[in-house]
């Protein structure tokens, strides 16, 4: 049987009072738990933006120490780093690091200008 929101709501309305009141206190904690978990989502995700941008700032001012290297950055905190990628990666998850963030340090190139 499919179940409209019309039915639903005729259905809620021919409740006595106390099992309406059950309805709606049940509504009302589904509703707080939906924008608890977007909460949740929005500050995770903002976290890991955080991260970015730090593991950005980080490499500009160190490009030219670790240039032609690899690293594996965890925010602005130096994970691993060398010349081969595979072994940086292998590090970094010795280490207990789930989702590595990795770049190549290009300390010298240009920007894409173009044509």
């Amino acid at each position: 049987m499919i179940q409209t929101a019309d039915k639903a709501i005729e259905t809620v309305r021919a409740l006595p009072n106390a099992e309406r009141a059950k309805f709606f206190d049940w509504a009302e904690e589904e509703i707080h738990k939906k924008s608890a978990e977007k909460q949740a989502k929005k500050a995770e995700l903002e976290r890991k933006n955080e991260r970015f941008r730090r593991a950005l700032r980080w490499i500009d001012e160190n490009k030219e120490e670790f240039d032609g290297q690899w690293v594996c950055l965890d925010g602005d905190k130096l994970i691993a780093h060398g010349k081969d990628a595979k072994a940086v990666y292998g590090e970094a998850k010795a280490k207990g690091i789930e989702t590595p963030f990795m770049e190549r340090i290009k300390a010298n190139e240009l920007p894409f200008g173009g044509w």
